[in-house]
């Protein structure tokens, strides 16, 4: 009896139509939601800068586009400008930006910019040149579109006032150790790291939305400490809350005060922390405005050499000259303290209706701030 062929076995080509077709009708559905989400936030961007627009911030690109496909959003600006109309109106120029959003958190936006960038103050007429190795900012929205977080932090900043040759001349291409190449003049400051946050927190009872604030300074140099014969670095942070903050719009600060004194704003600082190699200094308290601009409130101060750089502060010029006397006196009456590791004093001061007083006693007046 022959032995018979076995019947060739027949492959089953569903296995391998099935998870390919699967494959390519995911990626067809991908790409439809990235490009939908891309057509969206295309929208979102300009009504952003629309709703920044009305509040006195204008926001310009010379070239924008959008990429990242397929995981993430990513925005390319050549040429990005920030110009703030209201308060003390300044243009901000930079050399290019790219924000970046994952496609799963739109509302989440990391941004940086590259530098050199320019700095024009249009209420004196100075121009500042900027460079950095880093600066990252980072924002997170609610499902309108408003803002709930923001941060900022910036690597090795470096701020010169530039001879400059108009408010439209475009960034220049910096030189070794200069801020904008041969355009920059006098070094203003200067630090290793800057990082500044904000929080908001809704108001209870439908009250006006209030403001949680941190600000870090390490390692800084300052032109104005040079001059005081107190040269840096200078560590310095700042932790507190700002009630009735809601509005942001750039404005005038007499402006901003009435506005914030209406509706009842409390500035509660809960600790400032400031050191260099001769002076160190503390500060915690609650300070308010009433409607007649007058300052209510108290803080806690702390300081050891500090007598010493108002002094210089004021020889210098950057301060009235007769604040120091004022300082020397309430350090003498103060108690000895220890400040951030020094000897140092410590001391009450307490404001009512613009009145100072230094415990039980009163040793001055505030002016109206508006």
């Amino acid at each position: 009896m022959s032995d018979q062929a076995a019947p060739p076995v027949r492959r089953k080509s569903w296995v391998v139509f099935v998870p390919l077709a699967v494959f390519v009708l995911l990626a067809a559905v991908w790409s439809g939601v990235w490009f939908y989400g891309s057509n969206r936030a295309e929208r979102e961007i300009d009504a952003w800068i629309a709703r920044e627009g009305r509040l006195g911030r204008i926001w310009n690109c010379a070239e924008r586009h959008l990429a990242g496909y397929p995981f993430r959003f990513e925005l390319k600006c050549r040429g990005p400008s920030l110009e703030t109309r209201g308060g003390d109106p300044i243009v901000v120029t930079a050399a290019s930006a790219q924000a970046v959003a994952q496609i799963w958190a739109p509302s989440h936006i990391v941004a940086e910019f590259e530098p050199p960038a320019r700095v024009v103050d249009r209420g004196t007429g100075k121009t500042y040149a900027a460079t950095w190795s880093l600066l990252q900012m980072s924002g997170v929205g609610d499902l309108s579109g408003r803002p709930q977080r923001f941060s900022l932090q910036v690597t090795e900043p470096r701020l010169e006032e530039a001879r400059d040759a108009g408010p439209g001349a475009p960034p220049t291409t910096p030189a070794a150790g200069s801020a904008a190449g041969t355009a920059a003049a006098n070094p203003v400051l200067g630090a290793h790291l800057f990082e500044f946050h904000v929080r908001r927190t809704p108001g209870v009872e439908g009250s006006i939305d209030s403001v949680d604030y941190a600000i870090g300074v390490k390692n800084a140099r300052a032109a104005v400490l040079d001059l005081a014969g107190s040269p840096g670095p200078l560590d310095m942070t700042v932790q507190g809350t700002v009630t009735a903050a809601a509005d942001l719009r750039p404005m005038a600060v007499e402006q901003r005060l009435k506005a914030w004194a209406a509706a009842g704003g409390v500035a509660r600082l809960d600790r400032l922390t400031l050191t260099t190699p001769s002076v160190a200094a503390t500060a915690s308290g609650t300070l308010s405005v009433d409607t007649a601009g007058l300052l209510n409130g108290n803080l806690d101060l702390g300081f050891a050499g500090f007598q010493e750089l108002v002094a210089g502060l004021g020889r210098a010029r950057a301060i009235p000259s007769d604040l120091a006397p004022i300082v020397g006196a309430l350090a003498m009456v103060g108690k000895p303290a220890t400040v951030e590791g020094r000897k140092g004093v410590s001391f009450a001061l307490t404001f009512s209706k613009g009145a100072l007083k230094f415990g039980p006693l009163p040793v001055g007046f505030v002016p109206p701030l508006f």
